[in-house]
């Protein structure tokens, strides 16, 4: 019996496909055991060969199941703990959540993959239909683009393809490698060698992009950051009786900081709107003055237009440095509420406080630290790669701030970590990163850790950051040629999908 026939049949194979799934995330962060990853896509490709697309409608379905079940079901932790919704209720809101994404980015798409017969030429069609459903995550039911393949390899010589493909690049040859370790396992197949050789080439030219030096560090442009991690409980920060103490806490470590040229706070770490804590800020900004230092941090905004009253969650600079900037990509439920007028206070998780922002224009004119320009980013913002690319662009440095609190000790905020670091590496500068909780990190330009504060602990990280000049291949074109490439792709698959099959005669065994 073969492999496909012992373990790809019935049940077996519909088993085997949550399985698959499931190992998935495991090559992400924070286990990034990535050489997993090919290897769950690779059994993906195997599964869907030669089925109905009845069976791949329901094996893509299970797959999907595993990969965000592992994979993305730690917003159960924001919305039981900290939407103190019902354990009950969160499990089902958390189990519909994984099972929806699991039929809108697996089961329909891989049940056209097989109704269009694309499976015949997975070398063409399943590396590309794999990008363009990440690419769909981007813009999809107002994005959620969590889980691309290429982050787990960011520690890889892959990781030197970022800076010219930006990362759907990466998730592009993990696909293509799966496809070849599936042609692998075919031994009655004289094609299952030649299928590895241009994944490998890939990788080869992965690891001798990672020695060219797209973008150079300035030694003009040095800055010595101080960033502020409070480690607020999130019960705490919106209560009112913590005010004081919270911004106590930030006020104290700033004036430890001084001999910093930028001082970086976390994301909303006012715990009041900007025109409620301006005397505060004023006085803050005076001293800054005096000691020629910036700070920057973020904090709910709150303006009234034409007569009516609009929030924004933004981030400011003060001290020597201007500039405010608010957030343009919104986190649904956490930051609004879709469909406000029908499900606002059906359950506590969608009446949570601060979840009524308004979003940033997308024109926003780039902050001022000291003389260098840099463009911010928060929180969810950070893991959008076209939205940082373009911001980024005539930049000196970039500057992300968060509050991953409300997913606790998950997984969530180690793989917004992994996001953010490839950000860097995409665009060739140095990205400062301050959190409330963890993880507050000095990242750069080629993507890696400089210094950074363990999580769930109060610190003040210190270091040093440059501006840089130049601009990587990606920043300038951006992901586009990979999508190009992946529709040319489906489109070739299609059309070879299309051609009569030769007919198969079958000789009698005897004649007369």
């Amino acid at each position: 019996m073969t492999l496909k026939t012992s373990i790809t049949t019935g049940g077996k194979g519909h088993l085997l496909a949550l399985i698959a799934g499931a190992i998935f995330p495991l090559g992400l962060a924070p286990l990034t055991w990535w050489p997993v990853i090919p290897i769950s896509l690779a059994l993906l490709v195997l599964l869907l060969e030669d089925q109905s697309p009845g069976q791949s409608f329901k094996r893509a379905w299970l797959y999907g199941v595993g990969f965000n079940g592992v994979g993305v079901s730690w917003v159960y932790v924001s919305i039981h703990y900290f939407g103190h919704t019902p354990m009950w209720l969160a499990l089902i809101a958390t189990a519909l959540f994984v099972a929806f994404l699991a039929l809108l980015l697996f089961a329909l798409p891989f049940w056209q993959y097989s109704k269009l017969k694309l499976d015949r030429y997975p070398l063409l069609t399943f590396p590309a239909l794999w990008v363009l459903i990440e690419w769909s995550k981007i813009w999809l039911l107002s994005g959620f683009p969590w889980l691309w393949a290429g982050y787990g390899f960011i520690d890889t010589p892959l990781a030197g393809l970022a800076p010219v493909t930006g990362v759907l690049g990466i998730s592009f040859v993990a696909a293509l490698t799966g496809v070849g370790l599936r042609r692998l396992l075919q031994r009655d197949n004289p094609q299952r060698w030649p299928a590895l050789v241009f994944p490998l080439l890939l990788w080869g030219v992965g690891y001798g992009l990672s020695l060219q030096e797209w973008t150079q560090p300035q030694l003009n442009k040095t800055l010595k950051v101080a960033l502020l991690q409070g480690n607020i409980e999130q019960d705490q920060k919106w209560d009112p009786q913590y005010r004081d103490a919270i911004l106590r806490t930030y006020k104290d470590m700033t004036e430890k900081s001084w001999n910093a040229d930028l001082i970086l706070w976390p994301e909303a770490a006012y715990p009041v709107f900007y025109h409620e804590a301006l005397p505060f800020i004023t006085n803050l900004g005076v001293r800054a003055r005096e000691k020629n230092v910036a700070i920057v941090s973020g904090v709910p905004f709150w303006e009234r237009v034409n007569e009516q009253s609009t929030f924004y969650n933004s981030i400011f600079v003060i001290g020597a440095g201007d500039g405010l900037y608010h957030k343009q990509k919104l986190v649904p439920f956490g930051e609004y509420v879709p469909l406000e007028q029908f499900i606002r206070g059906l359950i506590p998780f969608f009446n949570l406080p601060m979840s009524s922002f308004t979003r940033g224009a997308p024109d926003q004119a780039p902050l001022d630290a000291k003389g260098l320009l840099f463009s911010a980013y928060i929180c969810y913002e950070i893991v959008y790669p076209e939205l940082v690319r373009l911001n980024a662009q005539g930049r000196d440095f970039l500057v992300t701030i968060s509050n991953d609190a409300w997913f606790g000790r998950s997984w969530g905020p180690l793989q917004h970590f992994e996001m953010a670091r490839m950000r860097a590496l995409e665009t060739g500068k140095y990205l400062l990163r301050g959190t409330n909780t963890g993880i507050t990190a000095v990242i750069d330009h080629k993507g890696r850790v400089t210094g950074q504060i363990p999580s769930f602990q109060p610190g003040i990280l210190n270091g040093v950051m440059y501006g840089t000049d130049g601009m990587t291949p990606y920043v300038r074109i951006g992901y586009w040629p990979v999508l190009g490439l992946a529709g040319l792709l489906l489109v070739m698959g299609m059309g070879l999908a299309l051609r009569p099959q030769p007919e198969v005669k079958i000789r009698p065994l005897y004649h007369g």
